[in-house]
């Protein structure tokens, strides 16, 4: 994988996590007085570019974390019990088909953002509720916040579910695809 590849992977998960994460500040700090245009500036670009990358790296290392376990059960659904270690296949693969590992490493570039996208959406879901209940004048009606409310967790509950499939579907494929692609360069190997 390229280290561009792998740093705008990260800068797609940060976007994700400064969007909630700027939610969350505006519910508590407020949004009627702040200066946007002084605020969405050219000259901002380089810091909040940089403050993104760093949110990626911290996400997908928690959702790494979250979902550690889970990602062992899901590859313990294919057959390795004569294979080695799953990280042993994936450097065999680099050592013997930069091409092959290439188009494995896409896969997982695409799994570590969907992976990232269930933690992400999930606070995005919970800070946009938050935002509602504390910037809604008390005109609205309290049946208005319930029903934005209803909306946010519905629309929120879906792109958090659909994410989760992504990454599981997506942990599968890769699994599925090193394993393959190792016993394809192995028996090349032994035919040497």
């Amino acid at each position: 994988m390229s280290t561009t590849t792998l740093f705008v992977e990260l800068v797609v998960i940060g976007l994700h996590s400064i969007l909630w994460i700027g939610i969350l500040v505006l519910t508590f700090v407020g949004y009627q007085n702040l200066a946007w245009e002084k605020l969405l500036t050219l000259n901002l670009a380089v810091p909040v570019l940089g403050i993104t990358y760093v949110l990626g790296i911290v996400i997908d290392r928690l959702s790494d974390l979250a979902f550690i376990s889970q990602d062992h059960r899901l590859r313990k659904m294919h057959p390795l019990e004569h294979l080695p270690p799953f990280l042993m296949m994936r450097f065999f693969i680099l050592n013997k088909s930069k091409d092959t590992y290439e188009q494995l490493e896409y896969t997982r570039s695409r799994l570590r953002i969907a992976r990232a996208a269930i933690l992400n959406f999930a606070m995005m879901t919970l800070a946009a509720i938050l935002f509602v209940w504390a910037h809604q004048s008390a005109t609205p009606a309290r049946t208005h916040r319930l029903l934005a409310s209803l909306v946010i967790v519905v629309v929120g509950t879906l792109l958090t579910y659909f994410s989760y499939e992504s990454w599981v579907a997506l942990t599968k494929t890769y699994t599925s695809s090193v394993i393959a692609a190792y016993q394809v360069l192995q028996d090349e190997e032994n035919k040497k």
